[in-house]
């Protein structure tokens, strides 16, 4: 039992409402800005905290449910019936909040149906989908009794106890399935783990470590709720779970370094590298400590022992699966992956969210075998019935906490994101928009080039243009108010003709004779993309066709590492203007044409001489990066072809003007043209 004004609870749910006020916040702008904006992620390491915490993690924490489950119903262990419907809401709870963190990660989340009706029944990843999916209705199942019992549903809970077993034996089977086929995944990507990583043990791995942290997670979980509502934990049952859990997660550290043993893999211990100091923390975390605090009959006996030994444990597991999932790729990778504080802050938004759903239940449903009593956090104002005051108590009673610190919440989660914008760690998409034919008329000021543009109106340009008007096109991709108006037929007729266009249209599109910038420099800032390849694979024949493109044996399957393009699209890629020339592509110093020639781009979005940059195929350069490196690039090399002194040539506003959207101009109008700011012109 609980008294009315429990502090530890109402500070508690104060802090959680504070972090799923930032959460919801952040995760309003992943959706609305994108995963490139709002975090760390790269293609090089698709798969972040996201994964390694809400996924692996999540689904490991989840497994208390069904380990639980087949204690007492299976194994008919009765003493221990009263874990079994908070480690069912507790795994009911942790499945929700991977599909959450699913939905968040994905980056086309409208499509999660897909599993359901288009099947590949050689993907782990289907198996483990169809899973997740499956159990977390046999949870939502198994905690339905509970929730009649509360209703008072007498009918309905008889019903369920009937099935209870059932969905119980059903419910092991998929926990054993998905929790082993997640360690599957991981099978497929030797090349990108590192030795002390990897194993043939995998699956068997993932889930002798998930029934060791279902157990961990049991104990956690009572201690906790005993803390905090000052309840009387079962500490002579938890004793039986320390023991139960110090047996499992021995059997596991058995296996993990027997396995590196038997493969010759434990002089990578001796190595002074971060991987294997870190592979050595998650061992004594995970493993080595609990199994100390446990079973040392001097600590396992004090109520500090267990709850140290049990949270230090769940920290150690979830270390173990964000390192495969994610950390443990970076030697491969050669790129460094640290999570942002959206992705962190979505993250424990999850957590606290969940926790509050549990607190919930927990105080409204016979989830415990004595329930407590709901605080009501703030004693009410007393009122004098004569006077028609109110003596003591405060208005900022519990819903007013709870909305309180869900706002301060929000406006925390907006202020990290302008923040975090403002520091240059995300950077926001700008798409590009194609150009466009125009007449445009500039209009200087004493003699600068800086000067506005007075565009023909859509209706005149089917007319007569008049006099000084220049027809080209407008080249304003982010419609942001200045444009560039380049005169197409005159650069077409000085560099060559008909032969000269390979050198600005890379014809990359099937029956395509001047691909438009924009297609490939999809956006003003950042790197696109130009590879399509989930095109490449449905068309080549779904999963069977990866050795068409990756075809060196224990090699990893990545860019770097796969056919050049060339090889199969030499006819599509460029074309030959002129004889046994390829103006579109770069050559190699064997003189092999390759299309590194175009597809070089910056990682970094800032160009300076002191920035480090890689090269990656396929991947166009941001449409501002490209275009200036195109233009600026020639006009260097005319006025020094020329020896032209104009000292415009080379600045931005030579080309760059101001548009005036609103300003029209009739063919028939006077030769003097007035503008917004009083500038006058004449034709």
């Amino acid at each position: 039992m609980t008294d009315a004004n429990n502090t530890r609870l109402i500070v508690t749910k104060a802090v959680l409402w504070l972090f799923v006020g930032i959460a919801m916040a952040v995760a309003v702008a992943r959706y609305a800005r994108g995963l490139g904006a709002t975090t760390a992620l790269t293609d090089a390491n698709p798969w972040g905290l996201w994964i390694g915490f809400d996924v692996l993690s999540g689904v490991a924490l989840a497994a208390g449910g069904f380990v639980i489950a087949a204690t007492v119903y299976i194994f008919h262990l009765e003493k221990y019936r009263a874990f079994v419907r908070p480690a069912v809401l507790t795994a009911l709870l942790g499945y929700v909040a991977v599909a959450l963190g699913l939905m968040v990660d994905l980056g086309r989340p409208w499509n999660i149906w897909r599993p359901i009706f288009f099947w590949q029944l050689d993907s782990p990843l289907f198996e483990v989908a169809w899973c997740v999916m499956l159990y977390l209705t046999v949870l939502a199942l198994e905690f339905l009794p509970v929730v009649f019992e509360g209703l008072g549903w007498r009918r309905s809970f008889r019903f369920m106890r009937r099935i209870t077993l059932g969905l119980v034996i059903a419910g092991i089977g998929l926990s054993t399935l998905h929790q082993s086929s997640l360690g599957t995944l991981f099978l497929l990507t030797r090349d990108r783990l590192h030795p002390l990583r990897y194993s043939p043990l995998q699956p068997l791995l993932f889930f002798v470590s998930a029934v060791g942290l279902g157990l961990v997670m049991v104990i956690t979980e009572s201690c906790a709720s005993s803390w905090l509502y000052r309840r009387e934990g079962e500490w002579p049952l938890l004793s039986g779970l320390t023991r139960a859990a110090s047996v499992v997660i021995g059997l596991y550290l058995m296996l993990r370094l027997g396995d590196l043993a038997l493969r010759g893999q434990l002089h990578h211990l001796a190595d002074a590298s971060w991987i294997t100091l870190l592979f050595v923390v998650e061992i004594l975390m995970s493993a080595v400590i609990p199994i100390l605090l446990f079973t040392v009959r001097p600590a396992r006996e004090q109520t500090w022992a267990v709850t140290t030994g049990s949270i230090v444990g769940v920290v150690g597991f979830i270390l173990h699966r964000a390192n495969v999932g994610g950390i443990a790729h970076i030697p491969a990778t050669g790129e460094a992956y640290l999570p942002s504080m959206t992705e962190i802050s979505v993250s424990l938004g999850l957590v606290a969210g969940m926790a509050l759903v549990f607190l919930f239940f927990v105080e409204r449903l016979p989830v415990w075998d004595d329930a407590p009593v709901t605080p009501d956090h703030f004693t009410p104002p007393v009122a004098d019935p004569v006077s028609r005051t109110y003596f003591g108590g405060y208005w900022f009673g519990r819903a007013h906490l709870a909305a309180a610190s869900w706002i301060i919440g929000v406006v925390l989660g907006v202020g990290l994101l302008e923040a975090t914008t403002a520091g240059g760690d995300l950077t926001c998409g700008v798409s590009v928009r194609p150009a466009r034919a125009v007449a445009a008329l500039r209009v200087a000021s004493n003699g600068e080039p800086s000067s506005k543009l007075v565009l023909l109106g859509a209706t005149e340009a089917a007319a007569e243009i008049p006099e000084g008007f220049t027809t080209g096109l407008l080249i304003d991709g982010d419609r942001g108010g200045t444009a560039v108006v380049f005169d197409h037929e005159g650069h077409r007729r000085r560099l060559g003709g008909e032969a000269s266009c390979g050198r600005c249209h890379h014809r990359n599109l099937r029956l395509d004779r001047g691909t438009p910038c924009a297609v490939c420099h999809a956006d003003m800032y950042r790197c696109t993309d130009t590879f399509d390849h989930g095109r490449h694979v449905l068309s080549l024949g779904d999963n069977a066709s990866c050795v068409r493109c990756h075809m060196r044996p224990g090699s990893a399957k990545t860019r770097e590492h796969a056919t050049p393009c060339l090889e199969c699209h030499e006819a599509e890629i460029y074309d030959c203007f002129t004889e046994n020339t390829y103006p579109c592509v770069g050559h190699s110093h064997s003189g092999e044409a390759v299309c590194a020639g175009c597809h070089d781009a910056l990682e970094s979005d800032v160009v300076d001489e002191n920035s480090i940059h890689r090269s990656r195929c396929g991947i166009a350069p941001g449409y501002r990066l490209a275009m200036h490196g195109l233009c600026i690039e020639c006009h260097c090399v005319h006025q020094a072809e020329t020896g032209t002194e104009d000292p415009h040539m080379t600045r931005c506003a030579c080309c760059h003007r101001e548009v005036g959207l609103h300003t029209t101009v009739r063919p028939n109008a006077a030769s003097e043209i007035r503008v917004a700011d009083g500038w006058r012109a004449r034709r």
